[in-house]
């Protein structure tokens, strides 16, 4: 791991973990065209925490909120994790593997985009957030375990679906990130393939916190103005890019 490696890891990390555009696929077909060979487990648990500290910095009201005014927005992400946890121990064997595999990572990029462009188009429903919403948002969490498939994406698409506005659909979404990104890190944490730590992947972890807080305001901007469907786009082409020539 170079020192310019670190920094467009993080970079790729820090928009990607929050533009809904797959931060997992971007960074398969980024090492692959590096030349990085396998996960970068220990490398990805520092531009994962990084990411963390984004959400905190942006949305550390809402947080607080969810743990005292708002205790029942708490329980519907609890209650959403839940199911996220619940799937992934059930059908997570194998999944893996599949970060290695950038032509499964085009196909889900793919199926990433054509469900962003339906969550910004269809309705069924509205309101605020309740428990089936946050079962269905925690489902389509966990099918982002697959790498190619935004969890960012997929949760907002999927709230819009459900009648949320732009702005309660991200807000949920990634407060209900926080959980995840702390399992999933804990998760590779125990992984055999760990390596040891490096000062190279502090790079990583400031570069993608920094990086992060501008893509949460500006994905927020972006549902604002109702053109989250571009995203949809981007990720089509880019899946097919994939699929076709890597």
């Amino acid at each position: 791991m170079t020192f310019l490696q670190a920094l467009i890891s993080g970079i790729v990390q820090g928009l990607t973990e929050f533009l809904p555009v797959s931060s997992s696929g971007h960074l398969v077909i980024m090492h692959k065209l590096m030349g990085m060979e396998g996960p970068q487990l220990s490398f990805d648990i520092f531009l994962h925490v990084g990411t963390l500290a984004a959400i905190f910095i942006v949305f550390w009201k809402d947080i607080i909120e969810a743990v005292t005014v708002k205790r029942k927005i708490g329980f519907f992400i609890l209650m959403a994790t839940a199911v996220t946890v619940l799937c992934v121990l059930f059908f997570g064997k194998g999944i893996e593997a599949a970060f290695g595999n950038v032509k499964m990572v085009g196909a889900m990029l793919v199926v990433t985009g054509i469900w962003l462009i339906l969550g910004s188009f269809l309705r069924f429903g509205s309101g605020g957030i309740s428990g089936l919403k946050a079962i269905l948002i925690g489902l389509a969490q966990a099918i982002a375990v697959m790498p190619g498939i935004s969890r960012s994406g997929v949760t907002i698409s999927t709230g819009l679906f459900l009648g949320l506005d732009g702005q309660a659909a991200a807000r949920f979404s990634f407060l209900l990130a926080i959980p995840a990104i702390i399992g999933a890190a804990l998760f590779k944490i125990k992984d055999p393939a760990l390596t040891g730590f490096s000062p190279i992947y502090l790079i990583g972890f400031i570069t993608s916190c920094i990086i992060g807080v501008l893509s949460l305001k500006l994905l927020l901007r972006v549902l604002y103005k109702n053109k989250f469907h571009l995203f949809g786009i981007y990720c089509i082409i880019l899946g097919l890019v994939a699929l076709l020539f890597l």
